[in-house]
């Protein structure tokens, strides 16, 4: 029995998200975006061989992320940056991720994005303005990476469907 074996895909693929991730670090230092990487996770966390999969990942991830960022930002403005403001929106994320029927099968990328928006400015002492622009960098870079990893699956399809054409 074959347990591994090297297929064209693979590299394909590979391929796609190397070209994803470098068409985010370079745009985003264009801008002199100072981190990036959260931007190179999501295309890596959103890409798939698979459009219909890609599209189903990118749009949990937006809309997972976009309610975590939100939560998060709400905590922090009603709560203050503070382990209270934190763990207020993990359970508020989580009560709204796994209420809803339809709402994506990746809901912890809610309660996720809640740490990952509140928990650096607990960890740096930050003030609230400056943790507001630490929580929306860092969720403008996970959207950002999502959409280049969607986009560049679109343009592969795209391809492929020209390429079994010709």
């Amino acid at each position: 029995m074959k347990y591994f074996s090297f297929r064209i895909q693979s590299f394909s693929f590979a391929l796609r998200i190397m070209l994803g991730c470098a068409i985010a670090w370079w745009s985003l230092y264009a801008i002199n975006d100072k981190s990036k990487v959260w931007a190179l996770i999501s295309v890596i966390i959103v890409s798939d061989p698979d459009f219909v999969i890609l599209r189903t990942n990118a749009i949990s991830r937006l809309i997972n992320t976009t309610v975590g960022c939100a939560l998060g930002l709400i905590c922090l403005y009603l709560i203050g940056v503070s382990v209270w403001a934190l763990m207020t929106g993990i359970v508020i994320s989580v009560i709204i991720s796994t209420s809803f029927k339809k709402y994506p099968s990746s809901w912890k990328l809610a309660p996720v994005t809640v740490v990952i928006v509140i928990a650096p400015a607990i960890f740096q002492n930050a003030l609230l303005k400056g943790a507001f622009t630490t929580a929306l960098s860092r969720t403008g870079e996970v959207l950002y990476g999502s959409l280049v990893a969607l986009g560049l699956g679109f343009v592969y399809m795209k391809l492929r469907q020209w390429w079994e054409k010709a």
